[in-house]
């Protein structure tokens, strides 16, 4: 990644993405500096970011932008030029086809190489979780597609490899599923963000925390969770809208400490 000259910009322009979505929201990140350094991107230079995921990530019919198409302009708003890769499937889990083949298709450990490291990003968010943890026979005691154990495994190494190779790295924790889940999905996808959680702070990775921002948006707005999802599972637009604007400030929050 290619830093230039430094400017000073105001703390509050950081949170600038933030505003809108939520209203009066409370603001997940924070810091005691009242100024932050950020990088000066020369107007030749472009921040090439992939976003590695499942179907909340990849783009959809029905949804004008996923967080991915809105961050180009987004970030644009703060002087920075990007191009942004979507390597989301649905279906897709972290582990290989040979894991789980419900979805017979190229999951995570099958296709990092071609539609993550080839790209040579400075930037990867990985965004999985969903699949891994779902219970398919709908039994409370039931195996989910992916072992938490594995899917840890799994995302330490694709944090490790591109942390070695130089890109930066932002996690998404899952969303909270809707209403029309069975409380004990969400219980255990809840253990699968906690593993999310972790390993940002081990790594010292970025970290958008889905589940967290839906549960806020619904204590601080007095509407359901629901209202930011589809089908009580995947984000609509104001959903998408809502990710984006806080993987913008993570973004920026990131290439601060660079």
């Amino acid at each position: 990644m290619k830093i230039y000259n430094h400017i000073v910009f105001p703390f509050a322009f950081l949170l600038f993405s933030l505003a809108g979505v939520m209203g009066a929201t409370s603001v997940s990140y924070k810091t005691d500096l009242d100024f932050l350094w950020l990088p000066s991107w020369d107007s030749s230079d472009t921040l090439t970011i992939v976003a590695f995921g499942n179907s909340i990530t990849a783009e959809r019919s029905t949804i004008k932008q996923v967080f991915a198409q809105r961050l180009p302009q987004l970030l644009n708003n703060h002087g920075i030029e990007s191009h942004v890769t979507n390597s989301g499937i649905p279906g897709s889990h972290t582990g290989s086809v040979k894991d789980n083949n419900l979805f017979k298709i190229r999951h995570g450990r099958d296709r990092f190489e071609t539609d993550v490291l080839s790209y040579h990003p400075d930037l990867v968010i990985i965004g999985f979780g969903t699949n891994d943890s779902y219970i398919d026979n709908k039994i409370k005691k039931g195996e989910p597609r992916i072992p938490i154990k594995n899917y840890k495994e799994n995302l330490e190494f694709f944090i490790t490899q591109l942390k070695s190779n130089g890109s930066e790295v932002i996690l998404i924790a899952p969303n909270i599923l809707g209403d029309k889940f069975p409380d004990f999905q969400n219980k255990w996808l809840l253990r699968y963000v906690k593993t999310v959680r972790k390993l940002a702070k081990k790594h010292k990775t970025g970290l958008v925390d889905n589940y967290k921002l839906f549960i806020e948006y619904e204590k601080n707005s007095g509407s359901s969770f629901d209202d930011l999802m589809l089908d009580g599972c995947h984000p609509n637009d104001k959903g998408h809208e809502l990710i984006a604007n806080h993987l913008v400030a993570e973004i920026l929050k990131v290439l601060c400490t660079k």
